[in-house]
Formats: C-alpha cells, sequence, structure tokens
C-alpha cells in the first residue's frame, strides 16, 4: 500500500457497488453516457441475466431535466409493455442518483449500425421501420409522445428485434383542459419537425410522425434528410418541401417509400400522415398484413 488517501471517484464507485450488490446485482463497465446520464452493464445475480443500469445524479443533470422531465420518465416508463419499446424492470433511488435497471441492447444503436454499414437495403430497412412504428402505434394509441426520436435512441437487440428507449423527453398528452400542444423545443434539432424549429406550440404526435420519417430517410439513404448547420435555412428547405434523394438511391427506390417519405415529412401539419396511416400506407400495407397471416 503506498499510502496516498482513496480518491473520491473510487470511494463513490465502492458505494455503488454495494447498493447494487445488496440489490441483487453485479456492477460492469460504462458502456454509454450521455448529456443526462451513464449507462452501466450489471448482472442481476438471481438468474445471470446481463442488463443495462441508466444512471442519473441529480445534482449534476441539467436542472430543467431533473424538475421537469425526469418526473415524467420515471411515472411512464415502468408502465410501458410493448415489445419494440425497451423495458424497464426496476427504478432505484440511492443519495442524488436515480437508477433504471433496463433491458441490456447488444448491438448498439441504430446511428453506430448505419455509420457502419451505410445505407440500408430496403428490404432491412423496411424490417426496421414497420417494428419502429408500431412501437409509436402503441405509444400514441397510450396516449403519449416520444418527443426525441432519432437513430441514436433506436437500439437493436441480440434477437433482431429494433426497440425506442430514453423517455426522459416523453410526456403524456391527455389534458383535462383540452389543450393537448406541447410547448417544449425536444429533442435534436437535425430531427426537428418545422413548428418546433418555428418555436410555436405543436401538436406532439405529428411531431413525432416527422421523427420516424427522418429516421426512415437516413436508413434508406445513409444521411441526414436536412441540414441543422443552420436553422433558417433548414426551416426554408423543410416548408418548400425540398427532400433531394441521391441519384443511386433514388433510381432503386420503390415509388411507395418515396411516397411515405414526403408525407411522413410533410410541413403542414394538418397533411402530415398519422401513425395509423402510416402502418397503412402502400409500402408497408403487404408486410402488416403478412405479419397479421404469421
Amino acid at each position: 500500500m503506498n499510502g496516498r488517501p482513496q480518491s473520491t471517484t473510487v470511494r463513490e464507485f465502492m458505494h455503488l457497488a454495494d447498493f447494487l450488490c445488496e440489490k441483487g446485482y453485479r456492477i460492469g463497465p460504462t458502456i454509454g453516457e450521455g448529456t443526462h446520464a451513464k449507462v452501466k452493464i450489471v448482472e442481476r445475480t438471481k438468474d445471470g441475466k446481463i442488463l443495462a443500469l441508466k444512471i442519473v445524479n441529480v445534482k449534476k443533470a441539467n436542472k430543467d431535466y431533473v424538475k421537469k422531465f425526469m418526473p415524467r420518465e420515471l411515472k411512464l416508463v415502468l408502465d410501458l409493455v410493448h415489445p419494440n419499446i425497451i423495458a424497464t424492470h426496476q427504478i432505484m433511488h440511492m443519495d442524488d442518483q436515480v437508477f433504471f435497471v433496463m433491458d441490456y441492447a447488444q448491438r448498439g444503436d441504430l446511428l453506430s449500425y448505419i455509420k457502419k454499414r451505410g445505407m440500408l437495403e430496403q428490404s432491412e430497412a423496411k424490417k426496421i421501420f414497420i417494428q419502429l412504428a408500431k412501437a409509436l402505434e402503441y405509444l400514441h394509441t397510450e396516449e403519449i409522445a416520444h418527443r426525441d426520436l432519432k437513430c441514436e435512441n433506436v437500439l437493436m437487440m441480440a434477437d433482431d428485434r429494433v426497440v425506442l428507449t430514453d423517455f426522459g423527453f416523453a410526456r403524456s398528452i391527455k389534458s383535462d383542459d383540452g389543450d393537448l400542444l406541447s410547448r417544449t423545443f425536444c429533442g435534436s434539432s437535425a430531427y426537428a419537425s418545422p413548428e418546433l424549429v418555428q418555436g410555436i406550440p405543436y401538436d406532439p404526435k405529428p411531431n413525432d410522425v416527422w421523427g420516424l420519417g427522418c429516421i426512415l430517410y437516413i436508413m434508406i439513404c445513409g444521411k441526414m434528410p436536412f441540414d441543422d448547420r443552420s436553422l433558417k435555412r433548414m426551416l426554408y428547405k423543410q416548408l418548400a418541401r425540398k427532400i433531394e434523394f441521391p441519384d443511386k438511391v433514388s433510381a432503386m427506390m420503390d415509388t411507395e417509400c418515396k411516397t411515405l417519405i414526403y408525407t411522413m415529412l410533410e410541413p403542414a401539419v394538418e397533411k402530415r400522415m398519422s401513425i395509423t396511416q402510416v402502418l397503412m400506407s402502400e409500402w408497408l400495407k403487404e408486410k402488416c398484413l403478412n405479419d397479421k397471416d404469421d
């Protein structure tokens, strides 16, 4: 022993490890860090199942998130039950930290997958997209808006499922006074709908559909539909319906897929598809019918 005082970081880690051991988990390495949280691997000791542990330090996290958004997330996530939505098994509290025990996505997130593979074949994109659309339909049926749909929030499981994750900006859209509009700019600007970019109160369901349309475009084209380095220029292109497809992609795309993207990235909210209409679209119709037959 060298006699040097133990660092606070090591002490905190040992305290965390002891706490998790008492709760029935063995702690593993950190696998990710975001704006509000870090994620570690844990093993559930009773059955050896490998899970993910999201850790939020309420003292270090953004105060607006802690006071406004995290209470909504805590209220929602344990009740979400769908094969294409990340399962949250337990929520725990210790000192200034909140822990979310969730399923572990062994294959990472969709953005990393696309960066590694490049643009996806339409058949693979359709397989992924229909799972996301069904997850969003479930949320909207439950009167919940996700409000942060992006490729980083789509995880790929070992059994080939994809799941939506990160409900930090999610909210219930049930209202006693009939006002269902959101007034908070949520999520990534690159996936933001025109109504968000303009900073006007918005219906969160069509906003979710816009984000899902961006994800579909990225899977098919291997790039973002709009450049968010200048929000003014991006808004102009959004309102002018300037959606450009790479030549080599456009030549091979199904017309029905192109039409679906155009109608999801429709700047007029009243004309934009609902998620139910998305699932009934020509591009997905045959796949949906086959799934029902199975």
